[in-house]
């Protein structure tokens, strides 16, 4: 990782006296990210709900500053960044609605994909026929917290618990 943004001077190229810039369908604030603060404005200037104004660390400011210049986002750049900062990033992502072009792969995403992509392994021994105790309890362990985090509906996860109790499971 370089040091190219050191000296990134921050003016809104639509409108230079204005202190925010676009940023997705929100607004950045340039005064306060030249101090390494991210903070973020609707674009009729109010507070956004539950997106706080936060110090950025050197690396998130480097994506940041590569972001709002239109320069290409290296994949050295986001390898650098840990697990909180890679959350805080593609959060501010979705809800900026860039993710588009700004893609961060959040570790939470990684862990409910790793859920969803075991419980339709387990599923899918359950199918062939493997039965045994410890893969059902597994099976159902999962279901149920797919069920909770709504990544399962409780309609087919309910239909998926009458299915095994029909088949004695």
């Amino acid at each position: 990782m370089t040091d190219d943004t050191k000296d990134t001077i921050y003016v809104n190229k639509i409108e230079p006296s204005n202190i925010y810039a676009p940023f997705g369908k929100h607004q950045i604030n340039l005064k306060k990210l030249k101090n390494n603060r991210l903070q973020l404005r609707s674009k009729t200037d109010n507070v956004i709900a539950n997106i706080k104004s936060k110090m950025l660390t050197k690396n998130m400011k480097v994506i940041i500053d590569k972001f709002i210049t239109d320069q290409d986002i290296l994949f050295e750049d986001v390898e650098v960044l840990n697990d909180d900062e890679k959350d805080y990033l593609a959060e501010i992502a979705e809800r900026c609605d860039i993710s588009d072009r700004l893609r961060i792969p959040s570790p939470k995403l990684t862990k409910i994909q790793s859920d969803i992509n075991k419980f339709q392994i387990l599923r899918g021994e359950l199918i062939a026929g493997n039965d045994s105790k410890e893969l059902v309890k597994d099976f159902k362990v999962l279901l149920l917290k797919l069920m909770n985090s709504k990544h399962i509906s409780k309609s087919e996860g309910n239909e998926i618990m009458v299915t095994m109790l029909q088949l004695g499971l």
